[in-house]
């Protein structure tokens, strides 16, 4: 049996239980243990050098768990902002609205006019679905700046597209 064959015997149990505590679901547990398996198997070399087994193993199976929370985050995000925020909260068939590629075009229209910073907290929060934290993490930007630059930006989208006609005061 090979090195990492008894890793993954040895510890498998306790690793998806840590999972399990994490992600709160049997079988994303067990796909992100075999997943970071996988991944010692690509690197067999490095397990000799593991000064402590179950606590390199607890930290990746913990940061994929991390990883897997996140994107399912940033998903759901996208998923929410569909409809561009229900057209900006103005129309009840905005999803109606946004299938019409003149909308669409009025929507990039109005958020290529904004000022940059504004945009990019309006394209990072609504299109990429990042939180607030995470900008704040990657520009250095207080979250309270980001969250109000956002604001303004879909006042604006909002005006402008009232003043095309698209959406009702």
């Amino acid at each position: 049996m090979s090195l990492v064959a008894e890793v993954f015997e040895e510890y498998r149990e306790r690793l998806v239980a840590r999972a399990r505590r994490i992600l709160r679901s049997d079988a994303e547990a067990d796909d992100v243990v075999q997943e970071v398996m996988l991944g010692i198997m690509e690197a067999p070399d490095i397990l000799p050098t593991v000064e402590s087994m179950i606590g390199w193993l607890y930290t990746l199976v913990r940061r994929r768990c991390v990883d897997l929370v996140r994107s399912d985050r940033s998903r759901k995000a996208r998923e929410e902002n569909a409809g561009i925020e229900a057209l900006l909260n103005g129309t009840p068939d905005a999803n109606e609205l946004m299938d019409n590629a003149e909308v669409i075009e009025a929507v990039a229209v109005a958020v290529d006019a904004l000022p940059a910073p504004q945009r990019h907290a309006f394209v990072a929060n609504v299109l990429d679905g990042k939180t607030f934290r995470e900008m704040s993490a990657e520009t250095g930007e207080p979250m309270g700046t980001l969250m109000a630059r956002k604001k303004r930006a879909v006042d604006a989208i909002r005006v402008r597209l009232q003043e095309q006609g698209i959406i009702q005061s």
